[in-house]
This record gives structure tokens, sequence and C-alpha cells, in this order.
């Protein structure tokens, strides 16, 4: 008759039911394996975001350690300056020791910014650094450079950096000559400070306590550090920082 659903022989309705039965397995077998897929993706990425949280929160706590160990240094290098200029400098004032401690005072204290500019501290630094050493020191400083859109407890900083520098440099390059390069990049100040001393060989560690407290004033008033080293070939220590806004 017209419009009559054909009917299904019930003998068939077994192999029906198996073969939905299978269907719906298979189905479903996928839809598990799915929900377990996005269930292993979320937990890894889970883990990645608390472990990449945690990393950073260490980074922080390691930054304001340093900060915190830095800032006490340079509260005790002008105590140490003040008990050497009120207490022993003037027993010994008429002694030849006398001049070397006078010349401890003043490495051990900060310059005076609001007096001198940095860039009129760091070429003081160096002409004393060639008095000293007799090593010939080199400036190549950017005309016109002023670093006024840098804090001047960050501009403490960088002076400390090229101060330990230079005193790398007298200790283990052999050098004839240092090199001081000051100037504008983009919206940073690059200084650079370099030798054409003994060098290290590829492999050797470019560390020491000198070195790794660079690493922590960089780190902390947001700079860029990088050090570059040949056998025979001299060490350069290049430090670039932000100025105005960016700078931390």
């Amino acid at each position: 008759m017209p419009g009559r659903t054909p009917s299904i022989p019930l003998a068939q309705f077994p192999a029906k039911a198996a073969d939905l039965s299978a269907e719906l397995t298979a189905y479903f077998s996928l839809l598990w394996l799915f929900v377990g897929i996005i269930s292993v993706l979320v937990l890894l990425l889970c883990y990645l975001y608390f472990s990449m949280k945690k990393a950073q929160q260490m980074e922080e706590q390691n930054l304001a350690f340093s900060h915190l160990i830095i800032a006490g240094q340079e509260q005790e290098r002008q105590r140490i300056s003040r008990e050497l200029h009120d207490t022993v400098l003037p027993e010994i004032r008429f002694s030849p020791a006398a001049d070397k401690i006078r010349e401890i005072c003043a490495d051990l204290m900060p310059p005076d910014f609001e007096r001198f500019s940095f860039i009129d501290s760091l070429s003081g630094l160096m002409a004393k650094f060639g008095k000293k050493t007799g090593i010939e020191c080199v400036l190549n400083i950017q005309e016109g450079l002023d670093l006024g859109g840098i804090k001047a407890v960050n501009q403490l900083h960088l002076y400390r950096m090229v101060q330990e520098a230079l005193n790398n440099i007298e200790k283990h390059s052999g050098a004839q000559k240092a090199f001081l390069i000051a100037r504008r990049q983009n919206r940073n100040i690059l200084l650079c400070v370099s030798d054409d001393g003994a060098g290290l060989s590829p492999g050797i560690p470019q560390g020491g306590l000198g070195m790794r407290t660079m690493r922590q004033r960089a780190a902390i008033i947001g700079a860029t550090f990088t050090v570059r080293s040949e056998k025979d070939n001299g060490f350069m220590v290049c430090i670039e920082v932000p100025e105005g806004d960016d700078q931390a």
C-alpha cells in the first residue's frame, strides 16, 4: 500500500541491535578518548601555568633578596669609609699609608651626583684608575650625553658596575689599555668597559663574586648585561639600561 513503512523481519533484529550497540560502543570510546585527551591537556596547561607562576615568584624573591644584599653592602661601604676617615686617618695622617687610606675611603663612598654629573664621575673614575694602575684609559663618550633620565639610585648601580669592571681589569687582565664607551642607543643608555688583555678561552667560566654582583645589579635596574671575551683578545662588559618610564 502507498506510504507504508517497510518492515524489518524479526529475524534481523538481533543483528541490527548488535550493529547499533557496536556503533554506540565505538562512539562512546572515541568520546571518552577525546575527553581524556582534553583533560590531560588541561592538567598540563595548569601545571605549566603554576610552574611558571612559581618560577616568576622565585625570581622576584631572588631579585628582592639581591636588592637587600646590595643595599646592605652599600651601607657597609659607607660605614667603613666613615670609620676609616674619622678614626684611622687622624692617627696616621703623617704616615705613608695615609694616602692609601684616603684612596680607599674615596672608593667606598658613593659619588655625589648632585654636585657632579654621572659622566663627570665616570671620567674621574677612569682618570683615577689610570693614575693608580698605569693602564692607559681611552674614553669614547657621546657628546652631550646626559643620564638625567635615569634615577640616581640606578646611576649608582651603573657606577659600581663600571668600578667593578675596572677592578677586574686591574686584577686579572694584564692589559695595557682600558676602554670606556658611553652612548645613547634608541631609548637606552649603553655602557661598555673593555680591555686589550689576556681575555678568556672558550668554556672558561665567566664567574666570580664581582661578576655575579654586576649581574645582580643589572637585574635590579632592569638592564641587559652581556660579557664578551676571547683568549688574547681582551674582555668586554656591556650594560644597556632603559631611560624614563621603562627603567626599574
